[in-house]
């Protein structure tokens, strides 16, 4: 981003969230150290290798935290800012897909090789040297699509602060006030979490639209943290993230089995060619071979099995007196607050961000 884009912490002194807050001046506190950590997962990731997951996992975070406040506090920006800020993460996020989805099965085949079983072992080294070559080949088109995405949000970035700038530089305050929207966009996202309460046949479909309900719930709670504190980030997000876990668990499991169902039809069907033989795969009698692919899916489908019960024993306490609860007390309490104000003049009733609107 910008030189003027300060790093996190770097407010003014003094300066902090509070409810009767022009929400001009807030998005100004929020959005400058979220775009300075876009900034250093950016340089971070073109600089990692293929040894070290972490920095692309971390570039894919930090895309989605930009999104999410460029995405909530859409209101002060114009639709020709905002939309091209938004589409440039996700496809800087779409671009990372790949890989990091590579290095979440070579993480996961590592494990697997330091406790399966000896007969297994010549097929999940297969499967994990075949992941590392895929992971080594994208390498380099990565860093080349990240560096050219990095050029276009410098630039999108820029001008969403720039406009932020003229906004503050007007004596009135446009939008309204912080609580105004701050307070009805998470009391809607968290009914959107409740709503999809799962149950005992829930699909694997309606696990993951909870997923997402729940990753959109997180990172705005996240965004407006200093609002919630000081209950939030000891009590609240521990029991959020435990959930978002477990349902991710899940979700990365079956997308393994289905893939690898996918793989193992492919080499079933490819098996008869001539240049089988001359393949790592073709070193393997089909007997042995599909016996080591049962074994990892068998694994695979126990893994989710696993999270889902996980999932299911977290759920009661969470959509009650762990998590909901709590939170509704504290937005009900902060929407009494006498410091949340009154409407701005000139903001009309309900002016804010549409809660939808989907993080991409």
């Amino acid at each position: 981003m910008s030189p003027r884009v300060k790093s996190p912490g770097a407010e003014p002194a003094g300066e902090t969230l509070t409810l009767g807050q022009p929400l001009v001046q807030s998005a100004a506190l929020l959005l400058p150290p979220r775009f300075e950590r876009l900034r250093v997962a950016l340089e971070e990731s073109l600089a990692s290798r293929i040894d070290d997951p972490e920095p692309i996992h971390q570039l894919r975070v930090a895309t989605r935290r930009c999104a999410t406040a460029v995405d909530l506090l859409g209101v002060l920006i114009p639709t020709d800012l905002r939309r091209p800020v938004l589409r440039q993460l996700k496809q800087l996020r779409q671009i990372c897909g790949p890989a990091r989805d590579l290095d979440i099965q070579r993480a996961f085949y590592e494990r697997l090789l330091t406790e399966a079983d000896a007969r297994d072992l010549a097929v999940i080294d297969l499967l994990y040297e075949r992941g590392t070559s895929r992971r080594e080949k994208l390498q380099q088109d990565l860093l080349d699509g990240i560096a050219r995405r990095r050029r276009k949000l410098e630039r999108r970035c820029t001008d969403v602060l720039a406009h932020l700038d003229l906004l503050r530089e007007r004596k009135s305050a446009p939008c309204g006030r912080l609580g105004e929207t701050a307070l009805p966009l998470l009391t809607g996202l968290l009914q959107r979490v409740c709503d999809q309460a799962p149950g005992p046949n829930s699909s694997s479909a309606q696990l993951h639209r909870l997923r997402i309900a729940g990753k959109k719930l997180r990172y705005a709670c996240e965004l407006f943290q200093p609002l919630l504190e000081p209950e939030y980030s000891t009590l609240l997000a521990p029991q959020l993230i435990a959930l978002q876990d477990e349902l991710g668990n899940h979700h990365d499991a079956q997308v393994a089995e289905e893939q690898l169902a996918e793989l193992r039809q492919r080499w079933k069907q490819k098996r008869l060619r001539p240049n089988w033989d001359h393949k790592p795969q073709g070193l393997f009698s089909w007997k042995e071979l599909s016996a080591g692919l049962r074994f990892v899916a068998r694994v695979h489908a126990d893994r989710a099995a696993a999270a889902r019960e996980r999932f299911f024993q977290l759920w009661p306490d969470f959509s009650t007196t762990a998590f909901r609860l709590p939170l509704e007390a504290r937005l009900r309490q902060l929407s009494s607050a006498p410091s949340r104000g009154k409407r701005s003049p000139g903001t009309a009733p309900g002016a804010r961000p549409q809660s939808d609107r989907s993080v991409p």
